[in-house]
């Protein structure tokens, strides 16, 4: 029923808000939270502002990657993005839902049951060709030292990029995005660099969220990393890496 109802209200705010304005249905999503920013200078996070000009109109409109979130949602993830560097660089392009109104987004990737996203299979690798059913496109990679990599998610989790990679050709859904409360992290982004050499499973990550994918990515496994202890799926968390030595924090 809860999902239900989130699908419901969702398409009927977005379809009232397009046909009232004639906008797209998928900026239709954002436009109503994002207009009065817009009004007041939506560059207010951009650069060259003074640090108390940013947190005035934070603390008055929103902060970038929330909250607020889109509807309220925080699996539809923030309604502002930064327009800093290297945020303003990695999310370049990027187009939230990929141009689906919220409700389809939604009812596409959602999974009804837990109430979260359905992630690609084969730990979201590509496929040979972009054929579900051809050989995954996986190989072990060693990361040498002084390599830097990046992630949007906790260090609880288990996948790098390199350091940079746009946000669309990692296929990561918008939730990635929202910023954690008391992590001073902005937009959950973390930088590493690595001080010891370990290997990983790597190779181009798979077309997910409306998004093309393509883009390295790099997956943890506690069987490359003698000692390390293993999730129920195999994985060694980056919290771990960092306090044993191999990944060095850099933001």
């Amino acid at each position: 029923m809860r999902f239900h109802s989130r699908l419901t209200s969702l398409a009927a705010c977005a379809l009232t808000v397009a046909a009232l304005t004639g906008a797209p249905a998928e900026a239709s999503a954002v436009s109503g939270q994002a207009a009065a920013v817009s009004a007041h200078g939506s560059a207010g996070f951009a650069k060259g502002v003074p640090a108390a000009a940013l947190a005035a109109r934070s603390a008055a409109w929103g902060a970038p990657c929330g909250p607020p979130f889109v509807q309220d949602d925080k699996l539809l993830g923030p309604v502002f993005l930064p327009h800093t560097f290297p945020l303003d660089k990695i999310l370049a392009g990027y187009r939230r839902y990929g141009g689906l109104i919220p409700a389809d987004f939604l009812r596409r990737y959602l999974n009804p049951v837990t109430d979260f996203y359905r992630f690609p299979p084969d730990s979201g690798f590509a496929h040979a060709g972009g054929f579900s059913n051809a050989r995954v496109l996986v190989t072990q990679v060693k990361l040498p030292i002084g390599y830097r990599v990046d992630r949007f998610g906790g260090e609880g989790g288990a996948f790098l990029a390199p350091y940079g990679t746009p946000f669309p050709a990692r296929a990561l859904p918008p939730s990635n995005l929202n910023n954690v409360p008391g992590d001073p992290h902005l937009c959950n982004y973390h930088v590493y660099r690595v001080i010891r050499p370990f290997y990983v499973d790597g190779g181009p990550a798979a077309p997910a969220f409306q998004q093309p994918g393509q883009g390295e990515q790099f997956h943890t496994l506690a069987r490359y990393i003698p000692g390390a202890p293993a999730n129920p799926d195999g994985e060694v968390s980056i919290g771990w890496l960092v306090d044993n030595g191999y990944l060095l924090p850099l933001n």
